[in-house]
């Protein structure tokens, strides 16, 4: 093991006033890891010496090179590309390890039950939502545990060791995923089969579309700090996914301060819609607007797709703020449980006809 003065003589250890005083005790941690004094250099240099091991317990097994990679896997070259890229990463930089040899060879079972472009297609919505939920980990990591120490002068000894710690828990992260993939799996067939009910395995399924957003949120990003404005937007999520999902229905997405959700019955949209105004207005810097649609729409891809998802969001967008306008779609469905108003006819944008609208009445 390699001696004070030789990490010294590296530049990895000051005795200066105002070096780490836990310095030592890193070095000889990340040694007894296996870790060699240029690979500390390397990581020293590019502030990061705290997270060596927790880097390398990130990026399992060994690593392959592109050509490794198809050749392991049996894939094209050019497909193996075509899958990195849809999943997210650029093939110049992507990190192939084993498991990305597994996942290749994965792809390649599929390919004998669904064409190349659709599923590539489902690589990219997997890589998306991952590639969310990766940056979500991290920022969770750096909110709740960097942030914090570095304010109280933690040592970076402890940061390095919670960090590998953190990494070290993904294996329980992978398997919670797994389990929430299943549940979600279980709730998505459900949900079809009782909306396609009435029209079998039909490309087209009856649906309500919901689009809810804030006014006023543009404005008060000219006044407000980002964290004011992050505050709010992650309260509008938060009540966004918990109302919707109470009341049955589904977020499709969140687009800044706006929520797309679905709903199978016109009432459950309704309701949403109503329960949303209520919570979100509550707020005094921003005000509740929204529309609904019911029609027959095209899901693929876990996103909505046709004429009346576009009637949803143009009826939005001219909606007054505190108006929820509903097509007539909508409001011959719910005239029993819901009051509505007439709201005359409007031609909307995109749109070669008027459409006769009216406001849901809370």
């Amino acid at each position: 093991m390699p001696d004070e003065a030789e990490y010294r003589a590296a530049g990895l250890f000051d005795l200066a006033p105002g070096a780490p005083a836990d310095r030592l005790a890193l070095l000889e941690w990340l040694t007894a890891q296996g870790f060699t004094i240029a690979e500390m250099v390397e990581a020293e240099s590019n502030s990061v010496l705290y997270s060596l091991a927790a880097d390398r317990a990130l990026v399992t097994g060994r690593e392959y090179s592109r050509e490794e990679a198809a050749a392991a896997s049996g894939l094209e070259p050019e497909v193996l590309e075509a899958i990195l890229r849809a999943a997210g990463f650029a093939p110049e930089t992507a990190r192939l390890t084993e498991a990305s040899v597994r996942l290749f060879r994965e792809f390649g079972v599929a390919r004998q039950l669904f064409s190349d472009a659709e599923a590539l297609h489902f690589t990219r919505v997997m890589g998306s939502a991952l590639g969310r939920i990766a940056e979500a980990a991290n920022s969770l990591f750096r909110v709740d545990v960097v942030t914090p120490m570095m304010a109280t002068s933690s040592s970076e000894f402890d940061l390095a060791q919670k960090g590998l710690a953190a990494i070290e828990s993904l294996n329980g992260v992978i398997e919670t995923l797994g389990t929430l993939f299943r549940l979600h799996m279980i709730d998505a067939t459900d949900r079809s089969r009782r909306a396609r009910r009435d029209v079998g395995e039909s490309d087209l399924v009856p649906m309500a579309i919901g689009f809810i957003d804030l006014v006023g949120f543009t404005s008060l990003t000219a006044t407000a700090t980002p964290r004011e404005l992050l505050a709010l937007l992650l309260e509008f999520e938060s009540r966004a996914y918990d109302i919707v999902t109470d009341h049955g229905g589904r977020v499709v997405k969140l687009i800044g301060d706006e929520v797309m959700f679905t709903a199978i019955e016109a009432g459950q949209a309704c309701e949403i819609a109503l329960r949303l105004f209520e919570e979100l207005g509550a707020r005094s810097e921003v005000t509740p607007r929204g529309g609904i649609a019911f029609g027959e729409v095209l899901s693929h891809g876990g996103d909505y797709y046709g004429p009346i998802v576009n009637l949803a969001s143009r009826v939005a967008d001219i909606a007054v703020p505190w108006e929820i306008l509903v097509t007539d779609g909508v409001a011959d469905r719910v005239t029993d449980t819901y009051s509505v108003a007439p709201a005359g006819r409007r031609l909307l944008k995109g749109f070669d006809e008027t459409v006769t609208l009216s406001s849901l009445v809370g």
